[in-house]
């Protein structure tokens, strides 16, 4: 097999493996009633207590507009929570509530257990590599900033 072949054949496991992972959540999400963009809202705002709107839209890389919908669907439904920043009251900060960091964990340990399993049955059980690989991926992304990876 060729470099071209074995870099499509990965191409493709990639996007299987990402249908998967989704796929896992999914089932779950919408037992609540909620979406992926919901979720995704609920995971960064579960790992950063307290982050700020304008870090959330740099995570998400969306516009204002575009969280603006889902977040108020969050916040009706009691999942998350929006306070004033200790040190400037113009800055609004999220947080979960207890039914949101129920939901979260929910599905983050759905996620864990897969990721787990997987990394378990391949010859990286820590995912070192996988991690790496991933990091060069993401290196672009500007929310990366915000997570410590290897920490």
């Amino acid at each position: 097999m060729d470099k071209e072949d074995r870099l499509n054949q990965q191409i493709a496991l990639f996007y299987f493996a990402y249908k998967t992972f989704v796929e896992t959540a999914d089932r779950l999400i919408g037992k609540h009633g909620i979406t992926r963009t919901h979720h995704r809202i609920l995971f960064f705002v579960a790992h950063s207590p307290g982050i700020k709107m304008n870090e959330l839209l740099t995570l998400l890389e969306v516009s204002k507009q575009a969280l603006h919908q889902p977040l108020l669907e969050l916040r009706e439904k009691g999942y998350i929570i929006m306070e004033p920043s200790a040190k400037d009251k113009r800055i609004r900060c999220l947080f979960l509530t207890e039914a949101g960091a129920e939901i979260e964990t929910e599905l983050g340990e759905a996620q864990r257990r897969q990721m787990a399993a997987a990394l378990s049955a391949s010859d990286d059980p820590d995912g070192k590599f996988w991690t790496k690989v991933l990091e060069q991926y993401a290196k672009e992304r500007p929310g990366l900033a915000f997570f410590k990876i290897g920490a």
